[in-house]
């Protein structure tokens, strides 16, 4: 199973209380599970802290759970990266390395789905199941894309958008606080507004370079406006 497998194919996880606002991060958390690549190293996922810590070498692999926002419209966090990878073209499948991202999935609205993504559907169903999100947002640390830019998933095609938040120049050991209107973004993106957030990933990916990578993630929460 290589990297081009999205978000979707997360199976059903223990949901999270529906009342939660923040999401309690820990590799072996109830409700957490690891996805890994059939010929790819896994990356090393630990808890330090109160922050996940990511360490990637030549590795690339997924830490993923039920998201606790439903209908909640904006998201933030605090990440740090003590070691980055190379600057990659994002865009670029088997050149894509990033040294953190964060990923959204929302779940599967036929009405708003594009021809292609109903066609794929089927397939994402079958192995993923009925609740597998139908798009997915990622937000990385690194590229070598624009901060800000937007760039449609080189493997999830018009399911997955990607959105540049740091650069892969930022100065390293230092925690940056994010914030998101995960609604007015999706709205920008597909034109409509958004069904509830399902799922929510932890990326890290230095298999393309080679290099190596260490990152650390906390503080994620839903919220209201």
């Amino acid at each position: 199973m290589r990297k081009l497998v999205p978000l979707a194919v997360a199976a059903t996880l223990a949901s999270l209380p529906a009342h939660a606002a923040c999401v309690a991060i820990a590799p072996g958390l109830p409700g957490w599970e690891r996805l890994n690549f059939d010929d790819i190293p896994p990356n090393v996922w630990s808890e330090e802290g109160g922050a996940v810590v990511a360490s990637s070498n030549g590795s690339a692999s997924l830490l993923y759970a039920s998201a606790p926002g439903g209908s909640l419209p904006v998201l933030t966090w605090k990440w740090r990266v003590d070691k980055g990878v190379p600057a990659t073209d994002l865009t670029r499948k088997g050149g894509d390395d990033r040294s953190i991202a964060l990923t959204v999935g929302f779940a599967y609205d036929p009405s708003s789905a594009s021809m292609g993504e109903r066609m794929k559907r089927v397939v994402v169903e079958a192995v993923a199941g009925a609740d597998a999100p139908g798009r997915v947002i990622e937000f990385v640390w690194g590229g070598m894309q624009p901060v800000g830019s937007r760039a449609q998933s080189p493997y999830s095609g018009s399911a997955g958008q990607l959105v540049t938040l740091r650069a892969a120049n930022t100065p390293t050991g230092q925690w940056m606080t994010e914030r998101v209107d995960l609604a007015t973004l999706y709205t920008e993106i597909w034109g409509s507004a958004p069904p509830p957030a399902t799922r929510i990933a932890l990326t890290a990916d230095s298999d393309d370079t080679g290099g190596s990578s260490n990152a650390r993630i906390a503080d994620v929460c839903f919220s209201t406006r």
